[in-house]
């Protein structure tokens, strides 16, 4: 038994084993569906995140090697200064 609202009055309304399994049935393929959706909107975004992780890689060497070049001169020149 379901208990439906409609404007405020509370009607009863009698729902079988099998209208109750189809509706069980409809949900889950709308869940489903929904879940599909954000799945394939998570996968666009994973790609994305990839993209820019592999364009920030080369970038990440060439920041390291800089910054690994200037603390060898500022070394040089602190020596220098003794």
């Amino acid at each position: 038994m379901g208990n439906i609202v409609d404007s405020g009055e509370v009607t009863v309304k009698m729902v079988t084993p099998e209208e109750s399994i189809v509706v069980t049935l409809a949900r889950l393929e709308e869940r489903v569906a929904h879940m599909h959706s954000d799945m394939n909107e998570m996968k666009s975004d994973i790609t994305q995140l990839r993209a820019t992780a592999n364009r920030w890689k080369g970038a990440f060497i060439v920041l390291l090697g800089v910054g690994g070049a200037i603390g060898v001169l500022l070394n040089l020149f602190v020596g220098w200064m003794k």
